[in-house]
């Protein structure tokens, strides 16, 4: 009697089931597709053959290659990685060849047909006038290269960036934390040392900042009273130096990715402004024939 409600009862429970793990898996998808996007440097210039960082997060996340961003670079092929657990591509790990735009402004003729198509605005210039390219903000992506009709433009190596500090080396002295937590009061900006220790060693600086880490004026105080003879202020002064790099980093994608947008409003609003001319103009000529219909009644 009760069989038939028993196998409906189980049915209802595992479809709830499918139901939790297709919500919470799609959920930790999108995390690592947002996770992923966060270490794309944002500059929207499609060479990974994808029409944004976000698609080529998203892809990245089903699998594809983690070497396909230029403007990435080593530093990021080795953050994807980490992060997916896949090998380095053995071409990643000889030295980078950074690559940007340079116009020769001796045959430059000033038509300004480069600068629609750079996603940076790397390029400066007026009508009439000589462009110039901004090396700190190309990407070398190419993409203004085939508008130019008098081919003024090439990619030349340029000195690569320089070398992350977190790859920079340092050397802990003394015997060990004993968690004797003598530090904590000694200090006069009342930080509290062994903590901001125990994230350095973990590599969470960013977490050390949560903790005014960048509030440390690096008097030695805490040197002096740790028994372990630890270099606690130069850890810190490394650790705030890491994070400080960290900070401009997403201060600099941010910027790529104003100036992104930004391009691609003005884009937007210059289409939309033809389009309303060329019905303005079609308007017009519709009209006409009906005011010389209307005048030879």
């Amino acid at each position: 009697m009760f069989g038939p409600l028993l196998i409906i009862c189980a049915l209802l429970v595992f479809a709830a089931g499918v139901l939790w793990i297709r919500g919470n898996v799609a959920k930790d998808e999108d995390s690592l597709v947002t996770i992923i996007d966060a270490l794309l440097p944002q500059t929207q210039c499609a060479q990974c053959s994808y029409p944004g960082c976000r698609p080529y997060a998203q892809a990245v996340a089903d699998g594809a290659q983690i070497d396909l961003c230029p403007p990435g670079g080593q530093e990021l092929v080795i953050q994807l990685s980490a992060l997916m657990g896949v090998e380095i591509p053995a071409q990643t790990l000889a030295e980078p060849l950074t690559l940007v735009a340079v116009i020769d402004e001796a045959e430059c003729i000033g038509c300004t047909l480069c600068l629609p198509p750079c996603p940076v605005d790397a390029i400066i210039g007026a009508q009439g006038f000589m462009h110039t390219v901004l090396s700190k903000d190309c990407t070398g992506c190419e993409l203004c290269i085939s508008p130019c009709p008098v081919d003024c433009i090439t990619l030349e190596p340029v000195a690569n960036p320089t070398t992350d500090l977190t790859d920079k080396p340092f050397v802990l002295k003394g015997k060990g934390c004993i968690n004797c937590g003598q530090c904590a009061p000694a200090c006069p900006k009342d930080l509290l040392p062994d903590q901001l220790l125990k994230l350095g060693n973990g590599g969470l600086w960013e977490q050390a900042d949560e903790l005014n880490l960048q509030d440390c004026i690096e008097c030695s105080l805490c040197d002096r009273v740790c028994p372990s003879e630890i270099n606690l202020a130069q850890f810190f002064a490394h650790g705030k130096e890491i994070e400080q790099q960290r900070l401009a980093e997403n201060v600099e994608k941010e910027r790529i990715q104003d100036r992104f947008e930004n391009h691609q409003s003005r884009l937007q609003a210059k289409q939309e402004e033809g389009d309303q001319r060329r019905q303005q103009r079609i308007n017009e000529r519709l009209q006409r024939p009906q005011q010389s219909r209307s005048g030879d009644q």
